[in-house]
């Protein structure tokens, strides 16, 4: 699809207008959704006198005029339901992880995470305690630690330590330590106490002193955003003076979540262990960046299909979704010259893998395709298309009106071509993915070896055939485009965009 966007600037430049609407308009769903929440939030009588600025009297200087008490309207009930709803849509949201979120901020989240044996009592025992030691420190809160459960967590990849979990009955909150040292990794809780202003300094400074450390006055505290909707919500992060940093999450100012990353880079994604770190450019590289050569064409690579095999499946990819070349001359009146599928000796080059993790493969460029075919497999890695259709009966599609797009004129002609290309037991499923924009469509075919071929149409027309290694995930090409490495630890992991 890419290939696609490329030549549709205009349409991208309207499709994001509208997206930014959408986002528009969910963000202050979604904003209306955790001020429902957070208002519910559990406050003291005194924190909120503390929090607020007192009123002038009516009737003096700066005052506003009295304005009459309103009447609550809702109904109690359905109040009560709405609160326990978004209590619920809270819990999920922050919670539903094992490293629990403390803002808005969605980091990586580790699918290598494996629940481990129970802690020894001798261990809960000390657990509860630095829990409850930590509560106090940093939120002032005296936790009842008859009502905590304790959890241990080890992953299985082995690039993380041993974690332990720990949360209440309620779960109105969780906090994870790392198991060697009890220390603090992350605590995030829908429990807050309004404040006059945010201390991210000072509460860091606290953790700083739990951690051993103190924080490093060099560095400014960073504001990391937030959110303003009913309530007010805010994160920042203070570097410490060991290379760690602290980051803290507030709601009307006050403390709601504290996250402990090893270094800069962890920070800025809001992950507590180097393991992942998933965007940065500085830490995560490809595996084997593309590197092909060209190599001769008449003298083929052992295993690699030869050119005769590669221009029989141009020539059959062609004549299927183009309809046959005589068929095409007759319809629309054309020469030979003007409209041939016998390939030039110009428009085939042969290219040779030096990255080791693709194939050789061959590049067929003319005036109906820009074409790579994978020399081992023969699967078509990409294709730009020029304007294709079959001008058969129940394959041609440009006659297809707008709101049919996608239905059984163009299931039949993906049935047709891949049938063709690939034989008839090929796919396990051929339908439409998207209809959008007045005139465009995109269709799928899931083959039986894993992958997923995407043919993109613009009024009737193909314009592109994509080659996706595990579902419509990733970049479309080569698997090693999305396969990349964590230079910190050395773990190798395939990377969706």
């Amino acid at each position: 699809m890419k290939l696609f966007w490329l030549k549709n600037k205009v349409l991208i430049a309207a499709m994001c207008a509208v997206l930014v609407l959408g986002v528009v308009f969910w963000g202050g769903l979604n904003l209306f959704a955790q001020g429902s929440m957070q208002d519910r939030y559990i406050r003291t009588a005194q924190a909120e006198a503390e929090a607020t600025d007192t009123p002038a009297p009516p009737g003096s200087e700066g005052a506003e005029p009295a304005q009459p008490t309103p009447v609550p309207t809702s109904d109690p009930q359905t109040e009560k339901a709405e609160e326990a709803r978004v209590e619920a849509y809270m819990r999920e949201l922050r919670f539903a992880s094992i490293i629990p979120r403390i803002d808005n901020i969605v980091p990586f989240d580790s699918k290598t995470w494996a629940q481990g044996d129970d802690p020894e009592p001798e261990l809960q025992t000390k657990v509860f305690e630095q829990v409850k030691a930590l509560y106090m420190t940093l939120f002032n809160w005296d936790i009842d630690t008859k009502d905590l459960l304790v959890a241990a967590y080890v992953d299985t990849a082995g690039y993380r330590d041993d974690i332990l979990r720990i949360t209440d009955g309620k779960n109105t909150h969780v906090c994870v330590l790392l198991k060697k040292d009890l220390s603090p990794l992350a605590i995030s809780t829908i429990r807050y106490v309004p404040q006059k202003a945010a201390t991210p300094k000072q509460d860091a400074a606290k953790v700083a002193q739990l951690l051993g450390t103190q924080v490093n006055e060099s560095k400014a505290v960073q504001d990391r955003g937030g959110s303003r909707g009913r309530v007010n919500q805010s994160s920042y992060s203070v570097a410490l003076a060991d290379g760690r940093y602290v980051q803290l999450a507030y709601t009307e100012n006050g403390l709601m979540g504290v996250k402990v990353h090893p270094d800069e880079y962890s920070m800025e994604e809001s992950v507590c262990f180097q393991a992942d770190i998933r965007r940065n450019s500085q830490v995560v590289h490809l595996v084997a960046p593309e590197n092909f050569e060209q190599g001769d064409i008449h003298n083929i690579a052992e295993g690699d299909m030869s050119v005769d095999q590669v221009t029989w499946l141009y020539r059959t990819f062609l004549s299927a979704a183009n309809g046959r070349a005589a068929e095409r001359r007759d319809a629309e009146g054309k020469s030979m010259e003007e409209l041939d599928y016998n390939l030039k000796d110009w428009d085939i080059t042969y290219f040779l893998d030096k990255s080791g993790y693709r194939e050789n493969f061959y590049r067929i460029n003319n005036d109906f395709v820009h074409m790579d075919i994978a020399a081992k497999s023969g699967y078509i890695v990409r294709a730009e298309c020029n304007e294709l259709y079959n001008p058969d009966d129940g394959l041609k599609l440009i006659d297809i009106d707008y709101d049919h797009m996608g239905g059984p004129e163009y299931e039949a002609y993906m049935h047709h071509v891949i049938d063709t290309v690939f034989g008839p037991d090929s796919y396990d499923f051929i339908g439409v993915n998207a209809v959008y924009d007045g005139n465009y469509c995109t269709m799928d075919a899931d083959m039986k070896d894993g992958c997923t071929y995407e043919f993109g149409f613009a009024g009737g027309r193909l314009m592109y055939v994509e080659h996706y290694l595990y579902g419509l995930d990733g970049i479309p090409g080569w698997f090693a485009d999305n396969l990349y490495v964590n230079t910190i630890t050395g773990e190798e992991f395939y990377q969706a965009h």
